[in-house]
């Protein structure tokens, strides 16, 4: 097996066939490792025919365990502790797959599909760095699960008048900037303390579109790891909202176009 990373070049001896999912690390990377199982990351998939060697497909997106496993049965098994630059080359029996994909492909029921994962990009788990101690008072306060999750506590006392911003947790790892900046975020109204939104519940964001301006501004000013807090006015008597924001990774440039 050949290629760069996200470009495999595959040579196998066919039929190649397994009774069970069965995976091998061809390349292990030096890179961060995959610690949790919400964890999310960037990885190449390419699919071949283990009665054949034909390729019959290949995906580059966002990933955690679950939605892998979800695809490839059993690929919750070989992501975790994977790291950064890896290659996994996996074996999943067509019976564990959903019958309507190995009837497109026209796979009997001992075949095999044999799949290289490309892991091209770990992002964080959740904010890791220093606790930053802020001063400003009557501001929302953040609290947090053990996977990462915020919860937010607004305070009694009426929502300032201008957007606020605060540095909760600052990371250590490099500036958003123009990058596609790979984040969590909370919304919580002030007025009623009700959750807006929340994307813990699935993969990490890459799209700030949903955020206004002024949190947008405030990822971008943000390094990896860290946590901030942006408090945005209501307009025409609607309430304020208090945004957490989780900035978990950047991603790469080559991947952005």
């Amino acid at each position: 097996m050949t290629g760069d990373l996200g470009t495999p070049r595959v040579d196998m001896v066919t039929p190649v066939r397994t009774s069970e999912f069965a995976y091998a690390d061809v390349i292990v990377g030096d890179g961060r490792a995959v610690t949790a199982s919400n964890q999310n990351l960037i990885a190449a998939f390419t699919l071949y025919r283990g009665d054949t060697g034909e390729e019959v497909g290949a995906a580059t997106q966002l990933w955690d365990s679950t939605a892998a496993a979800q695809v490839l049965p059993g690929m919750d098994a070989a992501l975790p502790c994977v790291t950064d630059g890896s290659r996994v080359v996996t074996s999943v029996p067509a019976s564990d797959i959903d019958p309507s994909v190995t009837t497109q492909l026209g796979l009997n029921a001992d075949d095999s599909i044999i799949a290289v994962v490309d892991v091209l990009y770990v992002a964080l788990p959740k904010a890791e760095g220093h606790d930053v101690f802020n001063t400003q008072r009557g501001l929302p306060s953040v609290v947090r699960a053990t996977d990462g999750r915020p919860g937010v506590i607004i305070p009694d006392g009426d929502a300032p008048t201008e957007t606020v911003t605060e540095t909760l947790i600052e990371g250590d790892g490099e500036v958003v900037g123009d990058g596609f900046a790979m984040f969590h975020s909370t919304v919580v109204s002030w007025d009623d303390r009700s959750v807006l939104s929340t994307t813990w519940d699935g993969p990490l964001s890459i799209d700030p579109s949903a955020l206004p301006a002024p949190v947008v501004e405030a990822v971008q000013a943000a390094t990896v790891g860290s946590q901030i807090l942006v408090v945005v006015p209501g307009e025409a008597g609607a309430s304020a909202t208090a945004y957490v924001v989780d900035v978990l990774g950047v991603v790469p440039p080559e991947l952005a176009g």
